[in-house]
């Protein structure tokens, strides 16, 4: 298993809180985190089963409707992609 390393010059310090009991490479270097940050999924996998509230946005404001999304239930059917990504 290779360990990663934080880039040359990264200040961990200056996001680590004074009593935090790891470091980000004391967490980098643990077992359950690499095997996490890590997929083990294949074409083909189960998917991991969630749910989550579905939302009405048809006014341009968030309404929160009775219905339920089931990520099993629309991949038994239908390929799937999920995209995880960060808008800020």
């Amino acid at each position: 298993m290779t360990v990663k390393k934080l880039p040359e010059g990264f200040d961990w310090k200056a996001i680590t809180p004074e009593d935090s009991p790891r470091t980000p490479m004391d967490v980098h270097a643990d077992p359950v985190h690499q095997r996490l940050s890590t997929a083990d999924l294949k074409a083909g996998d189960d998917c991991y089963d969630f749910e989550s509230p579905v939302y009405d946005y048809s006014t341009g404001i968030e309404a929160a409707t009775t219905k339920h999304f089931h990520l099993s239930e629309v991949a038994s059917t239908k390929p799937v992609a999920l995209i995880f990504g960060s808008y800020t």
